[in-house]
């Protein structure tokens, strides 16, 4: 098994390519089975699929998990859960954004809570949050963002500085920020920061 994890959704385009195991949530674990992906877990409740769809999925994963539809949590935050019980250190989720806007503002929560370890990303947008220390940044997407409930942080090697600033959830002035050298730094010196990266299409 390996210490991290894909965890592919149903409003995924594309399944990137990844050096770690596959885990299906619902709709995603067809989606993973139609590209002949061989899922370490398919997990949900899978109301989505038809029963032969059903079919194709336990017949692609090595563990099948369904849920009770009446539960207090999401196929993404059941499947976040579970990888980190089977022992996966850090997992990323893709289709996490898009359609439904409920279910992307879970998946950014699940972000926020877990920092470090929970990663959302698409072909132009990677959410990742960050706990106190120091961060390197480079160019690959050209637009950063920082948000904060409540946190103290600088920022050097880009585009507009900080220096110990705090900010909370009502600044929206730390949108859209650019590495400008080769590397960025972000210290996070209190609090939490969810750091969005994105590029356009």
């Amino acid at each position: 098994m390996s210490e991290e994890a894909m965890i592919v959704l149903k409003m995924a385009k594309n399944i990137p390519l990844f050096d770690g195991d596959y885990i299906g949530a619902d709709k995603g674990a067809f989606l993973c089975a139609q590209k002949g992906i061989v899922m370490e877990m398919a997990i949900g409740d899978f109301d989505s699929v038809n029963s032969e769809e059903l079919k194709v999925i336990q017949n692609s994963c090595r563990k099948f998990i369904k849920l009770n539809p009446v539960k207090d949590d999401s196929d993404s935050e059941s499947a976040v859960n579970h990888a980190f019980s089977a022992g996966y250190k850090k997992v990323y989720l893709t289709g996490a954004l898009g359609g439904r806007m409920d279910h992307a503002y879970v998946n950014v929560q699940l972000v926020k809570k877990n920092p470090g370890r929970v990663i959302l990303m698409d072909e132009q947008n990677r959410l990742e949050a960050f706990a106190a220390g120091e961060y390197l940044f480079d160019s690959s997407y050209p637009y950063i963002s920082f948000f904060s409930e409540n946190a103290l942080i600088s920022l050097e090697g880009f585009r507009y500085p900080l220096e110990r600033r705090r900010i909370v959830t009502e600044d929206i002035y730390t949108l859209s920020n650019e590495v400008m050298g080769e590397k960025g730094k972000l210290t996070v010196h209190e609090g939490v920061v969810l750091v969005i990266q994105c590029k356009d299409k």
